[in-house]
């Protein structure tokens, strides 16, 4: 934590050799941008510029007129909700920067600066400011957008917009715009941060609602107001990644103790964060919203506070354990969003790299700006994910606003120092209730909390296992039910030392119906072992056992696979493509070879169900592995042992 805080203070306080001054729109703070100097960073700023060039040419190309009035432009349908008002925010954004930063080059972007502005930029933000709450016209459904669960996040996208196009922005365009942020900034002055831990963190909320307030300040630097939204901007940043310890905890943060700023805890003592009701790395990223507030601090030299980084280093640092090779994350607890987001991580990896000043963030960044580039190499247009890889309708929008931003950031490294990122061993998160051993051919991962599930995962770029929330577990069909019965923990036990875990869960499919007792094993050689015993509680029929599940991603497009999975169960090998559905059942499997990398093998003959997928299912594609298929309709007597199995998984390839 010291180090990220002496990191942003430093870059606050030294002087650099201006690469750019600019007065913004209206009366506006000037930025001042310092000039890159350090080749090595140089070299990914210039990266990470053509690769927002592409994707500002994609979304150029997505833009269309209102149909309520052709001179203005949107990138959605005309809507009031999120998933319409969020794209074009971020896109306007996007556009802003590349018209004002960088060597912009029209033949990759398609269309010259001045055009981009007049025929592009302008109508896109005239029709944003005219449709908020604030403004004279309702979007084609009959509503007015704003004062709602997310629009701050959007109406400070779109102040960033006209601070970055400065004084070339129309005076009408650019007095609508503060009359937005302004708007949206006043509903947080006199309000109090909502927080809570369980299910659904409000850190997310908190942290995009912080910078409304930045954006009114630095558009509206002279507006008696400033000190309200400086007050608001503090208490909002701050509030959003609060632990329970700091309740009492006594260290200064912007010279007060904590304890005495403390609003309520949006996170676990462990650094770890809940959403959707799941354990979620994902959401353990958004201190990129509030810290990235520090962009335009620097950018007027003015010291960014410390609260930006409150615990910020602690939740980065679970983070770096749940990392992959590939840069994407493992999910001990399911994934209900895309699991090819790694372009996603690096702004977060940006940011700590160069606001938290961290060594390893700089590899990690490395992996992003990999994957970003062969990604984008798949699309003439300069689109970065494919339709079936991410569902998100601000997907794109969201990098080309933050890709701005990162991009900015990059010009204020002081002192580049790279670091490989390695994690080897185990991290217990037990508020979380998680554990993963990290090992040098495989991680291994056990959540007892929401979910109940177990991974073992290679450590390479085609990370192979997908996040099924049945993981480990799979699922039974009891007769006259038409869905998986659901399933309960009852009692876990975890053990563990530095290299290696154990855990042992009594879990049951169905209240007081069929009882399984797990053990996992983790060990240091990277070897995972599954062992199941499946008890009838009670006299019960059922329709399906399908357990012991691992899910297999099997995609055809994605750059670190194939198209296809090699599978080998015994002697008989098949070759899977993406897609085909096909499925094996084979009743006496003692071996098992996915891809010459996964590697099972059962102390007795398993009776093994490979089913592949057929369509994506939240953008991928999951082949499912049973390593315990009971098909048909059959009955149990209470008390019954229905099966019991034991299994050995192993990766054969290496980390990188």
């Amino acid at each position: 934590m010291r180090a990220f805080i002496a990191g942003i203070v430093l870059l606050a306080l030294t002087g650099a050799v201006s690469g750019e001054s600019v007065a913004p729109a209206g009366d506006g703070m000037p930025w001042d941008l310092p000039a890159i100097t350090n080749p090595a960073v140089k070299a990914r700023a210039d990266r990470l510029y053509l690769a927002t060039q592409r994707l500002g040419r994609y979304l150029l190309g997505e833009l269309h007129p209102w149909a309520e009035d052709p001179a203005l432009l949107l990138l959605t349908p005309s809507r009031s909700g999120e998933h319409s008002v969020r794209p074009n925010a971020g896109t306007a954004a996007g556009l802003a920067f590349l018209y004002r930063f960088g060597d912009y080059d029209e033949k990759i972007v398609g269309i010259s600066r001045a055009e981009l502005l007049r025929s592009k930029l302008v109508p896109m933000m005239r029709y944003l400011t005219a449709t908020h709450v604030t403004g004279s016209r309702p979007t084609s459904d009959g509503k007015k957008w704003g004062d709602a669960w997310q629009s701050a996040h959007w109406a400070e996208t779109l102040g960033m917009a006209a601070w970055w196009t400065g004084r070339d922005l129309p005076a009408d365009v650019a007095a609508d715009v503060r009359r937005v942020v302004a708007h949206e900034a006043g509903r947080f002055v006199n309000a109090e941060p909502p927080h809570q831990i369980e299910n659904d963190t409000k850190a997310e909320e908190n942290a995009w609602n912080c910078k409304i307030l930045s954006a009114a300040i630095v558009l509206m630097p002279d507006d008696p107001r400033r000190g309200q939204w400086e007050k608001a901007f503090h208490k909002w940043a701050l509030s959003s990644w609060l632990r329970p310890a700091d309740e009492h905890a006594s260290m200064l943060v912007d010279g007060r103790p904590i304890s005495q700023q403390f609003t309520g805890a949006n996170i676990h003592d462990d650094y770890t964060l809940e959403n959707h009701h799941i354990v979620h790395p994902d959401y353990m990223t958004a201190w990129s919203l509030s810290l990235g507030c520090s962009v335009e601090f620097l950018l007027t030299h003015r010291k960014p506070p410390e609260a930006l980084l409150h615990n910020v280093a602690g939740i980065y640092e679970n983070l770096k354990w749940f990392c992959l090779p590939d840069g994407g994350f493992v999910y001990p607890s399911g994934q209900d969003w895309a699991v090819y987001r790694q372009v996603d991580w690096l702004y977060p990896n940006l940011l700590a790299a160069v606001c938290g000043r961290d060594a390893e963030a700089w590899s990690l960044l490395d992996r992003s700006l990999d994957v970003l580039e062969k990604m984008q190499a798949r699309s003439p247009e300069g689109a970065i994910y494919l339709p079936e890889e991410n569902f998100f309708a601000s997907a794109h929008s969201d990098k080309i606003s933050q890709f701005a931003r990162g991009w900015l950031a990059l010009h204020f490294v002081q002192d580049l120092q790279v670091k490989e990122m390695k994690r080897h061993g185990v991290r217990r998160l037990d508020a979380a209730r998680i554990i993963l051993n990290r090992t040098p051919s495989a991680v291994h991962a056990i959540s007892w909390g929401h979910k109940i599930m177990a991974q073992c995962m290679p450590m390479q770029l085609d990370r192979m296992i997908s996040p099924h929330d049945r993981s480990g577990v799979g699922h039974i069909v009891l007769a006259a039910q038409d869905k998986p019965a659901p399933v309960s923990l009852i009692e876990a036990r975890i053990d563990n030392d530095d290299q290696t875990f154990s855990a042992e869960l009594v879990i049951e499919h169905g209240p007081n119906t069929i009882r399984a007792e797990l053990q996992f094993r983790s060990n240091a050689d990277g070897s995972f072992t599954i062992h199941e015993r499946l008890v009838a509680v009670k006299d019960v029929s059922t329709t399906e056992i399908a357990t012991g599940l691992i899910g297999l991603l099997n995609n055809p497009r994605w750059i670190y696979e194939r198209g296809r999975r090699d599978v080998r169960i015994g002697n008989d090998k098949h070759v899977i493509p993406a897609m085909s559905g096909e499925r094996i059942e084979n009743e006496a499997a003692t071996d098992i070879v996915i891809d010459d990398v996964l590697r099972i093998a059962g102390v007795k003959p398993l009776r093994v169900c490979y089913w592949a997928g057929t369509t994506p299912q939240r953008s991928r594609v999951t082949d499912t592995l049973f390593l315990n298929y009971l098909p048909g309709e059959r009955a149990w007597k209470a008390g019954q042992v229905i099966s019991e199995w034991e299994a050995t998984l192993r990766c054969t390839q290496r980390e990188p």
